[in-house]
């Protein structure tokens, strides 16, 4: 099926905002899961983790990191897109495009990446260190 190219261009943005709010509720969710087993006390699920605090504070270490890097990326986006905007207006130009060599935008690139990579190692070691506690 073939689409407007104008649709193929807005294709990326779209996608890239559902997927840094997929990442956003996963690491909530892996935050959640840490805190629930570091409160400890009656209410925890009868799952007993046979790692160390420090292990589940790393984790959500990573969490954090993780909401770390999101802000950063659109902290980066919105100095990068202002600065086009700017350069577009004193130049009274009705079309501009991104510098991609730019340090904003490499910033923001970066910070997408790497926030996909510390959201899938925080879940990654959590379901292990679920996994290795059920085995014993």
């Amino acid at each position: 099926m073939k689409a407007p190219l104008t649709n193929i261009y807005e294709d990326p943005n779209f996608a890239t905002d559902r997927l840094s709010t997929q990442i956003r509720t996963l690491t909530l969710g892996v935050l959640a899961l840490v805190w629930l087993f570091l409160s400890g006390g009656k209410d925890v699920p009868a799952l007993k983790l046979r790692v160390g605090n420090k292990q589940l504070l790393a984790i959500a270490g990573l969490c954090v990191l993780t909401f770390l890097l999101d802000a950063v990326q659109y902290w980066a986006f919105y100095r990068s897109a202002n600065a086009v905007r700017r350069e577009a207006e004193i130049q009274k130009r009705t079309q501009a495009e991104y510098d991609e060599a730019s340090f904003m935008r490499r910033l923001q690139k970066g910070c997408f990446w790497a926030k996909q990579i510390t959201a899938v190692l925080a879940t990654a070691w959590l379901l292990v260190t679920f996994a290795l506690s059920i085995a014993k």
